[in-house]
């Protein structure tokens, strides 16, 4: 098809005008030509540099060993290593509750919650203690300074969580004090709060732990029962009782109360087979019959443990007790699991944490 020439003709005419507008304008298009004078330069120049000062020595830290769990759960099966040497705190004291007159004797299973507490006696009376052939001084062990051992509080056979204990110890020349607080945790301290403490405090003799004080508190329900024992070696004589009641009974050689007992048996560890051990709660004198047992390997939050074990020997219609002591790491007590009457595992206590200091 044709175009018409008209058409044809203003198509050129505007293209020509806009040409010359670009030739003419064209000045104004352009950027504007940079000065010389406000060119900027950008130089780079290596300095020295200013020298340091020296670092500070280092401190020596006190010697503390420390055994965690491991990072990894599946090493959990692996020997635990020796423990290493780090700086810690010094265990903290355990204030003393006062006691209350009001507060009924005894407990019931509804009101116990809480694992009993590793120290824990049997809750029925017993037999007076009878007085163990005296043996010839054993070979003690050392313990450091200072320590403390972290525990989980089970209830029942399900391992339910119900609190926490933790055991002290500390030495001064050849004065001892040892402490355990057991308290419940979680849902049960907002039910059922509890707290146990057991305080022991003594000599450390050639023959090992000799007491001279101890004291029990348990309080639940805002209330708080004690009970206390004083050890009077020169007289012969155990004077305790629950506050304010007191009755004396006949002392007789090597006795323990119920904390000091598992650290007199850490600092001679005996050898498989049956011995006796007379033991004060604070309200009963009574005689322990314990059975030691061959090795054995545990688990714990720490690793696998070789421990020895040690069971108190049930009586009819009393509960009882049993402990491990971790033979590489000081025969220490590491898992504690308590019987009711008919010789069922009610509760346990396992270890989470040690910490032991020579400062």
């Amino acid at each position: 098809m044709r175009r018409d020439p008209a058409l044809r003709f203003a198509a050129a005419a505007l293209l020509s005008l806009g040409l010359h507008a670009l030739l003419v304008m064209g000045g104004w298009l352009r950027p504007p030509a940079m000065k010389a004078e406000s060119t900027l330069l950008l130089e780079a120049r290596l300095a020295p540099a200013a020298p340091l000062d020296p670092p500070p020595a280092a401190r020596p830290a006190p010697t503390r060993r420390e055994i965690s769990p491991p990072r990894s759960p599946r090493r959990t099966q692996q020997p635990v290593s020796p423990p290493r040497v780090v700086a810690s705190p010094a265990p903290s004291a355990y204030e003393v509750p006062s006691p209350s007159a009001e507060e009924p004797s005894g407990t019931t299973a509804q009101d116990a919650p809480l694992a009993q507490s590793a120290t824990a006696p049997p809750s029925t009376p017993s037999e007076p203690a009878a007085a163990p052939a005296v043996s010839e001084a054993p070979v003690l062990a050392a313990l450091p300074r200072k320590g403390r051992i972290r525990y989980i509080a089970y209830l029942g056979s399900d391992r339910f969580t119900v609190g926490k204990t933790v055991q002290t110890w500390e030495l001064k020349g050849n004065d001892y004090k040892l402490g355990s607080v057991s308290e419940t945790t979680g849902i049960v301290e907002f039910f059922r709060a509890q707290r146990h403490i057991y305080l022991s405090e003594g000599k450390l003799t050639a023959r090992g732990l000799r007491p001279e004080r101890f004291f029990m508190s348990r309080t639940r329900r805002g209330r708080t029962e004690a009970a206390q024992a004083l050890f009077d070696w020169q007289a012969g004589q155990l004077t305790l009782g629950k506050v304010p009641e007191r009755h004396r009974e006949a002392l007789v050689a090597d006795a323990q109360d119920i904390v000091s007992f598992m650290y007199q048996l850490a600092l001679a560890p005996p050898a498989p087979g049956r011995t006796r051990l007379a033991i004060t709660n604070g309200s009963r004198f009574e005689t322990y019959e314990i059975d030691v047992l061959e090795e054995e390997k545990i688990e714990t939050p720490l690793g696998v443990m070789r421990t020895l074990p040690i069971r108190q020997i049930p009586r009819p219609g009393a509960e009882s007790i049993a402990f491990w002591l971790a033979v590489d790491h000081l025969h220490l007590p590491v898992k504690i699991r308590f019987f009711d009457r008919e010789g069922r595992p009610v509760g346990e206590q396992i270890v989470e944490e040690i910490e032991l200091s020579d400062g």
